[in-house]
Order: C-alpha cells, then sequence, then structure tokens
C-alpha cells in the first residue's frame, strides 16, 4: 500500500457509488440514510483484485481489462488526508463491474484513542468518497514513520480493535491489511478474528519483481485470512496484486446506523452480526466450499485445478485400491503444475507439486464426478494420486501405449459432464483462417502457452521469457495475432504473438514476414524530432521496467534486475521523466526511465550521460536530498557489520524516508554494512553497492532492531 509520499504495500477496495442524503452527527461522522447497490458487491474465491491510491490515476480500465475483478481504493490516512483520486477511482471500479472496497492508512500505531478518532475519519471520508455502507474499509496497519508498530502486542490489538469497532458502528465491514511478519510478531490475530472472523488481508510476496498469478506455496500459513497481497508489480502495472482466498461480499454486514437498508443486508446482518459466515483457511488451497469448481482465472500459471485444505484424516489403504480402479501400467507427462495427493479427493493433502512436464509412472486409473484420477506406486506400498483429466480434456501427455484405456470414451461413466464445447477440435486448429508459416518466436516476456487460440483457453505452461518457440501457421483473432507450436502426438499449442499489432517478443529473421501486421508502429514515431541522439551505456540501480513506448502506460517487455547494463542511442524528456531508448531486434525499440525528476535511476557509464544530465529539463523543485553530501557528511559512524533483516524493509538512495526506493528487501536478506547513522528516531544502515554508490536502509526504530546485528 501506500501512503502520502512513498510506496508500501497495497490495500483493499470497496463497493459502488451511492447517491444518498448525509448528515453530520455530533461525533462528527456522516451517516446516510439510504445505500445504493453496488454494480458488483460478490466476487467468488480466488478473484484477482487490485489496490490503489492517489499514485494511481482514477480510471481503472487497464486493470479490469487484465482481469481484475475488485478493487480497494485508499479513502484516507491519518486525521488530515483525503485520496483526492478515491471517488473518481470507485465511480470507474463500478463503471468497470468490479466490487469495490476501501482502506485507510494508520498513524495511530498503539494509541487507541487515536485509533478512535482516525476511525470517525476513515468513515466520514469513504463516505465523502462514494464507498456505499456494508462496504470492506481495511486499516492498513504497517511500519512506518507515522505509525510505531513497536508497542505491546496487547496494546497494538486492542488499537486496531478499537479502529475496527468504530468503521463496524459507522455502517462498514472492518478488515486488517498488514504484512505476515507484523501480524504474526506484533499483532494478537486470534483475539481480533474472535470478534471480526475472516477480516485479515495479508501481505506475502514471492518475489519484489513482476508476478502475474499467485504462487500457492508462498501463502501465508494463517487463520482467517481473507484476502492475499501476492505483488506489489501485477502483470507489469506496477499496481498491488491480491486473491481473495473465501468469497467477499458487501452484503455481509450489519448496518445499524441506516434506518433504510435493502433485504439481503437485513437479513444477513441478522444473521452474523456483520461477520462472514464461512471460516477462512490456513492455506488457501483449503476452500472447500470450492473444492470442486474449476478456478475462473484463465491466466492460471498451472492448470485449472481446485485447490483445497487437507482432510482431517488421510483416506485408508482399503479405499485407495478399491474395485472402483481399472489396472493399466501407463507413463503422464504433465502439461503444467498438478498436485500430487495422499488420495483421490481435491481434499486430501498435497504430497508435492509435480512441475509442467513430469513424467508419474501409474498402474490405474478412476473416474470420478469430473476427474480422471491416475494411481503412482510410491515407496512401503503408499501411493500418490493426481489428475490426469478434466471433464476428458487430458491435463498432459499419455506416452503411447499407456492412454488406451484411460481415455473419455472408455472410462466416461454416464454421469460425467460432457466435453467443454470450448475445446478446440483438430479442424478448427488447422482451419482455413490459419496461414501456414513456419518461424522462431523468441517471447519478450512470460506468455501463456494454450490448448486454444483463446484468452479462455487451458495454460498449459508459462513461457518464461526468452523462450524459443517454433511455429508452423498464425491467426489474428480481434486484438490477438496467435501463433500456433506443433507438440507431441499430433498435439498444438498456442501462444499470443501480437497484441494490436505489437509484437510480444521477436521474430528471428525470416519468420515475421508474412505475421507482421499492417498497423506496426512506423519507424518515424521511434526516431522522432524530440530524442536526442546520443550513444552511451546505462547500469539499472533498481528493477526498472523496459517497455515498448516511451510511457508509462506502454507494454513492460521485460523487468531489468538491479546493475543490467542497457545500450542506449537516444533519451526524450518527458513530464518528470528522461526516457532511454534501446535499439532491439528487428528495428524494434525498448524504452525505459533513466531519471525521474533529474534524479538518475541508476549509473551512466563514463562518456554516456553528458547530455542526459538533462540540465535544461531537470525540474527546479527538486526535493530529493542530494546523495553525495549525505553520503560523506561527518554524521556517519564507520563500522563495518553485517545486519539481518527481520521484515521486508526498503532500501534507499539516500537516509531518509523521502528518498527513492531501490528495491524492498524481504525478510531475512543479509546486508553488508560500512557506517550508520542516527536520524531522529532512526538509526540508518549503508551499503556499499557498484560504481562508489551506497543503499540507505533502516536498522532501528527507537532503538528497536528491525532484526539481527551479526
Amino acid at each position: 500500500m501506500r501512503s502520502t509520499n512513498k510506496k508500501f504495500i497495497s490495500a483493499l477496495a470497496c463497493a459502488s457509488a451511492m447517491t444518498a442524503l448525509a448528515i453530520v452527527d455530533p461525533m462528527g461522522v456522516t451517516k446516510t440514510h439510504q445505500v445504493a447497490q453496488a454494480a458488483t458487491d460478490t466476487v467468488p474465491a480466488k478473484s484477482t483484485g487490485v489496490d490503489v491510491s492517489s499514485w494511481q490515476g482514477t480510471k481503472l480500465d487497464q486493470q479490469a481489462k487484465s482481469g481484475a475483478q475488485f478493487a480497494v481504493v485508499k479513502v484516507s490516512e491519518g486525521t488530515n488526508y483525503q485520496n483526492p483520486n478515491a471517488q473518481g477511482q470507485i465511480q470507474s471500479a463500478e463503471q468497470n463491474n468490479m466490487m469495490t472496497m476501501g482502506y485507510h492508512y494508520t498513524h495511530f500505531g498503539s494509541n487507541s484513542n487515536q485509533a478512535v478518532q482516525e476511525g470517525n475519519y476513515a468513515v466520514n471520508s469513504a463516505q465523502q468518497a462514494g464507498l456505499p455502507q456494508g462496504s470492506y474499509l481495511a486499516t492498513d496497519w504497517e511500519q512506518d514513520v507515522n505509525n510505531n508498530t513497536n508497542g505491546s502486542v496487547a496494546a497494538n490489538t486492542n488499537a486496531i480493535t478499537s479502529f475496527m469497532d468504530t468503521v463496524h458502528d459507522g455502517g462498514y465491514n472492518p478488515m486488517l491489511y498488514s504484512s505476515e511478519w507484523l501480524l504474526k510478531n506484533k499483532v494478537d490475530t486470534n483475539k481480533i478474528s474472535e470478534k471480526y472472523p475472516n477480516a485479515l488481508w495479508v501481505a506475502k510476496y514471492k518475489t519484489n519483481g513482476r508476478e502475474d498469478n499467485p504462487d500457492y506455496n508462498y501463502f501465508p500459513s494463517m487463520d482467517n485470512v481473507a484476502i492475499w497481497q501476492y505483488t506489489q508489480n501485477w502483470r507489469g502495472q506496477n499496481v498491488d496484486g491480491n486473491v481473495n482466498v473465501v468469497p467477499l461480499s458487501n452484503k455481509t454486514t450489519a448496518d445499524n446506523n441506516n434506518t433504510s437498508t435493502n433485504a439481503a443486508n437485513t437479513n444477513n446482518s441478522n444473521a452474523n452480526n456483520g461477520q462472514s459466515s464461512s471460516q477462512a483457511p490456513a492455506n488457501p488451497i483449503i476452500n472447500n466450499s470450492n473444492a470442486t469448481a474449476k478456478p475462473n482465472n484463465n491466466n492460471s500459471t498451472q492448470p485449472a485445478q481446485p485447490t483445497e485444505t487437507k482432510p482431517a484424516e488421510k483416506p485408508s489403504t482399503t479405499t485407495n485400491i478399491n474395485s472402483d480402479w481399472t489396472k493399466q501400467n501407463g507413463v503422464f507427462v504433465t502439461g503444467g503444475a498438478i498436485n500430487l495427493r495422499t488420495g483421490a479427493s481435491t481434499d486430501s493433502k498435497v504430497i508435492i507439486q509435480l512441475p509442467a512436464n513430469s513424467e508419474v509412472k501409474y498402474d490405474a486409473y478412476r473416474t470420478i464426478g469430473q476427474y480422471t484420477w491416475l494411481r503412482q506406486p510410491r515407496a512401503n506400498n503408499e501411493y500418490g494420486y493426481l489428475v490426469g483429466r478434466d471433464n476428458g480434456q487430458a491435463w498432459g501427455t499419455f506416452k503411447e501405449g499407456s492412454a488406451t484405456t484411460a481415455k473419455p470414451a472408455e472410462t466416461k461413466p454416464a454421469n460425467k459432464p460432457a466435453q467443454p464445447t470450448n475445446k478446440p477440435s483438430t479442424t478448427t486448429n488447422v482451419n482455413s483462417d490459419w496461414t501456414k508459416q513456419n518461424g522462431v518466436f523468441v517471447t519478450g516476456g512470460a506468455i501463456n502457452l494454450r490448448t486454444g487460440a483463446s484468452t479462455n483457453s487451458k495454460v498449459i505452461a508459462m513461457l518464461p521469457t526468452n523462450t524459443e518457440i517454433k511455429y508452423d501457421a498464425y491467426r489474428t483473432e480481434g486484438q490477438y495475432t496467435w501463433l500456433r507450436q506443433p507438440r507431441a502426438n499430433g498435439q498444438y499449442g498456442y501462444l499470443v504473438g501480437r497484441d494490436n499489432g505489437q509484437a510480444w517478443g521477436t521474430f528471428k529473421e525470416g519468420s515475421a514476414s508474412v505475421s507482421k501486421p499492417a498497423e506496426k508502429p512506423s519507424t518515424t514515431t521511434n526516431v522522432n524530432s524530440d530524442w536526442t541522439k546520443q550513444n552511451g551505456v546505462f547500469v539499472t540501480g533498481g528493477a526498472i521496467n523496459l517497455r515498448t513506448g516511451a510511457g508509462t502506460n506502454s507494454k513492460v517487455i521485460a523487468m531489468l534486475p538491479t546493475n543490467t547494463e542497457i545500450k542506449y542511442d537516444a533519451y526524450h524528456t518527458e513530464g518528470q521523466y528522461t526516457w532511454l531508448r534501446q535499439p532491439r531486434a528487428n528495428g524494434q525499440y525498448g524504452y525505459l526511465v533513466g531519471r525521474n525528476n533529474g534524479q538518475a535511476w541508476g549509473t551512466f557509464k563514463e562518456g554516456s550521460a553528458k547530455a542526459t544530465n538533462a540540465v535544461a529539463n531537470k525540474p527546479v523543485q527538486q526535493t530529493t536530498p542530494k546523495q553525495v553530501n549525505t553520503n560523506n557528511n561527518a554524521s556517519w559512524t564507520k563500522q563495518n557489520g553485517t545486519f539481518i533483516t527481520g521484515g521486508a524493509i526498503n532500501l534507499r538512495t539516500g537516509a531518509s524516508t523521502t528518498s527513492p526506493i531501490i528495491e524492498t528487501l524481504p525478510i531475512n536478506t543479509v546486508i553488508k554494512y560500512d557506517a550508520y547513522y542516527r536520524s531522529g528516531n532512526y538509526v540508518w544502515l549503508r551499503q556499499p553497492r557498484a560504481n562508489g554508490q551506497y543503499g540507505y536502509l533502516v536498522g532501528r526504530l527507537n532503538n528497536q532492531a528491525w532484526g539481527t546485528y551479526r
């Protein structure tokens, strides 16, 4: 989430706009007499969502088109800040049929009295922004210069509960957002969950880079989780990505302050007093309410396999080898990540997640409902079980001689659902709309390989950046140009090669001559008169997006890690950014930010930066502390040591919370430092980096260590 002056882990979004008569009571809380219905006020489990603040614009069209089904909008912070974009963001979410929620960035720390004041301010701000009562409204409680989390667990918990009580009394459904580490070490979540079940919104990242879909191996092991924030760069859009573990509904709150409430709200509020009736699991693979339903997220990196909780008891051996199993020795090659379980049920315990292209020897198969299960013999007469087919659709490849009796025609029971109508037939794969062409395509980013030429088709695998794909035909349908990859047993895989004529990678020489669309961006745009020619080398100082155009809305080709060397041939300043242009294959270009308000986002090698210093364009109002003087001033005390982070900590370009973030260091990161410096409540550590540069991170706050000193 984000505070008013820096980036933080993101927060929850809230429901649609309302037209209501508002009055202010003596306590300063706006009350409303009517509650409007949101365009969408429920989302099923495992829906994708984003959280936004004033750092994002008022239009959420791009996020909606990319698959976001809910949005959490920041409404306020402390007791004197309201998000100026909140109303527009809520309205945009509603127009895009997204469920909306809200969050408040807290300053109260462990102070219960201040928590009540901020709760009233948050409720008032949410109503002014047009967030209907009954919506979720979260407290964003995290370590910050304005929010000290180092109080006692009891005091922290009491303050958070006071805020949530105030939100509930104001007619909203309260939630608590924070990092996994803070929730486990600084808050009594059991006490909060006793009063507000399924109200935790937890941040835990597998990586600080781009994440398109959640990897449930990294899910925080906690009970009563409603939403998991798994990335700060969802689908390359630099917005936080979330997934809800349980179904969410803006109807499940008791609105005691409303004189008029719709029937659904009234019934639910009487039933559960404002709390969700379902118990959130400690692991998202536990959601029994969705155990047999295929997820709707077709962008998943693994087959659409239900993920659920482990059962109380392990299935008996006699059940595993009962007469319903058909004996057959064969080999199955997984087409994507598939769970190997202790029993033939999606409720059975996961032994391991098999990656794509794993070879599994099986000795029997059995069809139960929509799934055909395969049985793998293991040591000590034990078995492992995995899904081989879903509604007759293979989740991989049966090697020659393996699948003769496991084919759907022989195993399909009378009540088995028919094969999906969207399964591409062989005739569709080679129909006249496809243009024959043998070529090689190199992916410019992570791209899904699917069973059909549609974004609704099952994902076989996610191809990483720089994967070479041999294709034999292409076809343009709508905005996408699809490439067809021949696979084993006469099967095909399909991937997007272009989007609106923009290549999602590189076509090797001789491959793309026919598939180049007429609307390819002209070369003259890339070399227009606003660009200044200059050959140079730029070394990234942190993770920076390489894009298809010189705009933050342009598609991300790849995220360049720290210390990547980029050769550029021109630069261009537009607004606060100075963009660098990188020549690529086939006359294409990549674009990245080299400076922000004149502040370099890396190092220009000797002779490269003469013209890109942007003296003429550099804003005179630059407020970022100049790093050179800070690094060398007399206040720093020399000391060589090692620090291990106790939680996620920002590494910055200067010893100030307003300095740009180089990267967020995850828990247990080992940092070698050469000096320390005390500024106010903070003790900063200085980390030597390449080219005589430094990184800075907080080591202590109010003498409380943020990790371990070796």
